[in-house]
């Protein structure tokens, strides 16, 4: 998940920070990409913010050799 996508669904970045408990200054340090561990404990805090990365559609299989 991209850093800013996080502060935007959070409405803030010390908003964010509240919600998993760190301070703004940390989520100034993560860089374009939330840390992995930080995404794990988004998922169990706020789940529907990744309700729609499983509700892509399936990829048609293509055919080889058509």
């Amino acid at each position: 998940m991209e850093t800013k996508t996080a502060i935007d669904l959070a409405g803030s970045s010390s908003k964010l920070a509240a919600l998993i408990g760190v301070t703004p200054g940390a989520i100034s340090q993560w860089g374009e990409l939330v840390p992995k561990t930080r995404v794990w404990q988004l998922k169990v805090l706020r789940p529907h913010w990744f309700e729609q990365q499983h509700k892509r559609k399936p990829r048609k299989p293509s055919i080889a050799g058509a």
